[in-house]
């Protein structure tokens, strides 16, 4: 049993080695994975970001005119989701929502990542 888990650790580290097989493997086992892994991650900082927005508007500043200088300078997170793109703000009449365009990095499709809250106050 040992031989053989040794064996597959070295066909494993040599199909890490040829540059095609690696894609294919980082492709099939690990975005899968890291995919599942970070939309467990995104939803609660969307909540924060929502808060830190509901806040901001409870105060009457109005939504950010420079939403990347707000992610940057205001919001006490990370500015990106964990591939790498700027969480998006979309403005309704009555309400607003803040989301992650998901691993395929394009707004608007079923990937994303929402969190819709109502517009309160006076």
């Amino acid at each position: 049993m040992k031989t053989i888990v040794i064996v597959l650790l070295v066909l494993f580290g040599v199909a890490l080695a040829v540059p095609s097989s690696r894609a294919k493997i980082e492709t099939n086992v690990f975005h899968p994975i890291r995919d599942k892994v970070n939309y467990k991650l995104v939803p609660p900082r969307l909540e924060e970001m929502a808060d830190q927005m509901g806040w901001r508007l409870g105060r009457q500043e109005g939504f950010p005119s420079d939403w990347e200088g707000w992610l940057r300078r205001d919001y006490s997170g990370v500015p990106e989701d964990p591939w790498g793109n700027q969480y998006f703000l979309q403005k309704g009449r009555r309400d607003y929502s803040v989301g992650s365009m998901g691993p395929d990095g394009v707004q608007g499709t079923e990937d994303d990542v929402l969190v819709t809250r109502k517009i309160t106050g006076s």
